[in-house]
């Protein structure tokens, strides 16, 4: 298997199996990243829809690619939103102080994940 398909299987299953994790599991998962959980049914479906549907549609987007040999469209969007949420978990770290492990591990992944350009 070449190296940018196994990348996008990679990452379409790491996004999608964090995404179902959030359609199923909001709360738990929420505590699980973040030691805390929305306390409210709207927050909880949108958790659902936000982390949950958006992350499961990354993953079935970087599946496909990845299955029909998109492989550049697959690795620009996998480079741009990796390296969005590391900027993002950096800048929080930077502003809001000790991070949680989970957070850590998530940054670490994203860095490790961002592939190589498109």
């Amino acid at each position: 298997m070449k190296f940018p398909s196994f990348l996008l299987w990679a990452n379409g299953l790491l996004f999608a199996l964090f995404g179902a994790g959030f359609l199923i599991l909001p709360a738990q998962m929420a505590m699980l990243v973040t030691e805390s959980a929305p306390a409210s049914p709207g927050g909880l479906t949108d958790m659902r829809a936000t982390y949950g549907g958006l992350s499961l549609g990354i993953g079935l987007f970087l599946g496909h690619c990845a299955r029909t040999g998109a492989f550049r469209s697959g690795l620009l969007a996998s480079l741009l939103m990796l390296s969005s949420a590391a900027l993002g978990r950096l800048l929080g770290i930077y502003l809001d102080g000790k991070p949680t492990w989970m957070i850590v591990l998530l940054l670490t992944a994203e860095i490790i994940f961002v592939g190589y350009p498109a």
